[in-house]
């Protein structure tokens, strides 16, 4: 039998805005392109781009001996500091905090809660916030380029990168309370941490929600991530 994790953090570390239009959207993924000449450079510029807009989430709870339930990792989408994230990531929390990439820890609200998406979205009063440009996962294809940014381990190695390609689309994956359907599949590693974060396409655009990856000694660089579109019917974009 496969061993399936959800990929959110345990809370330890050991050792270890709307939719830009397509034409805007062409245009930024063009000119990151265009201004890394050196091989391979435009993959900085989309770290450099991206990281802004992902977030470290605590899941707190109300046991004072055992405070943090665990953490993850969450997306920006709009300047009025609504952030999108696995259900999974908040579930059962007391409280949820949210580190930014400046580093300021703020208090989430709870906006919604859509357990058998495993989708959740948070609100965040805070000034100056980068959100992310969103693409089209259904234009997605084996083989193309992705890249995961997200918060494995904790808070010691936020906005870690990590690089693959599609793996399969539309994955049917059956989970103890139940099925997640149409999920892409990737070879980009997926640690515990990474729920909830971003998975990029070469362009700099999100096209999926990192969620959970196959752990078992038979199979490697088996990790799923929810479709963007299906993200955005789900929450009403």
């Amino acid at each position: 039998m496969l061993a399936l994790t959800l990929a959110v953090g345990a809370g330890m570390i050991v050792g270890s805005g709307g939719m830009t239009p397509a034409s805007a959207s062409e245009a930024r993924g063009a000119m990151l392109i265009r201004r890394s000449s050196e091989p391979g450079a435009f993959i900085r510029d989309i770290a450099a781009e991206v990281s802004p807009s992902v977030v470290f989430i605590k899941n707190i709870s109300a046991d004072n001996e055992h405070p943090l339930n665990g953490t993850g990792s969450g997306l920006i989408i709009d300047t009025n500091g609504t952030i999108v994230t696995n259900y999974h990531v908040i579930a059962e929390a007391a409280q949820i905090a949210v580190v930014l990439c400046d580093g300021r820890e703020i208090q989430a609200e709870l906006l919604g809660a859509y357990p058998g998406s495993d989708i959740a979205v948070l609100d965040v009063e805070a000034d100056g916030l980068t959100p992310a440009q969103l693409g089209d996962s259904d234009k997605l294809a084996v083989g193309d380029l992705v890249f995961a940014i997200g918060n494995p381990g904790g808070e010691q190695f936020t906005s870690s990168l990590t690089c693959g390609v599609i793996s399969g689309i539309d994955r049917q994956i059956i989970l103890d309370d139940g099925n997640m359907k149409q999920l892409l599949q990737t070879d980009a590693a997926i640690n515990p941490g990474n729920s909830g974060g971003p998975l990029v396409n070469s362009r700099g655009e999100v096209i999926g929600i990192n969620s959970i990856k196959i752990i078992d000694v038979n199979f490697e660089g088996m990790g799923f991530a929810i479709p963007i579109n299906i993200v955005q019917k789900v929450i009403g974009r």
